[in-house]
């Protein structure tokens, strides 16, 4: 794994592509995203899986979160189940991953996984169709990070986030 300095990679895309303040938290946090959006937008996320499939024991999920009916981000994840350790969470995480639409922030919580998150990439990029199709984008490249979520100094978890902030912002 990579290990970038965000506050070095942001202000470098902030000076091409004039990020606001929200997305550069956002890009940069090593916290919950779930619980920033709910705060910004003031109510709950509603997380919509597009597409999820179990190929040799990796979880792989596309999902939308809004608030409000608003789509903010496209997210994919890829989920190793081997990697949990234990078994009754490792049950417990697929379960809850293959029949429910709730983000991976509130799963690690309601599992009380000691986590952390580390940031491999994060850029501004062409936005794929899949993503187009959901958060419907006023621009043609968005922010965009790629992370691993840690547990037991394992990767648990491998996640893609395309955001669409700026669009439903106040200003």
């Amino acid at each position: 794994m990579v290990n970038i300095k965000p506050y070095k990679v942001i202000s470098e895309l902030n000076e091409q592509h004039k990020l606001s303040n929200v997305e550069k938290i956002l890009l940069g946090t090593d916290g919950s995203i779930t619980n920033l959006l709910e705060i910004i937008f003031e109510g709950k996320v509603a997380v919509k899986t597009v597409y999820q499939e179990i190929i040799d024991n990796v979880n792989y999920r596309a999902v939308a979160l809004s608030v409000k009916d608003i789509p903010l981000i496209y997210a994919t994840s890829k989920t190793p189940l081997s990697n949990i350790e234990d078994y009754y969470i490792r049950e417990s995480v697929k379960k809850d991953l293959l029949s429910a639409d709730i983000p991976i922030g509130k799963i690690l919580k309601i599992h009380n996984l000691e986590t952390r998150r580390e940031i491999e990439n994060i850029s501004v990029s062409e936005v794929p169709e899949d993503a187009k199709k959901l958060l419907n984008p006023l621009r043609e490249e968005l922010p965009q990070r790629k992370y691993y979520i840690i547990h037991n100094n394992k990767p648990i978890m491998e996640i893609d986030e395309y955001f669409n902030i700026e669009d439903h912002l106040t200003k």
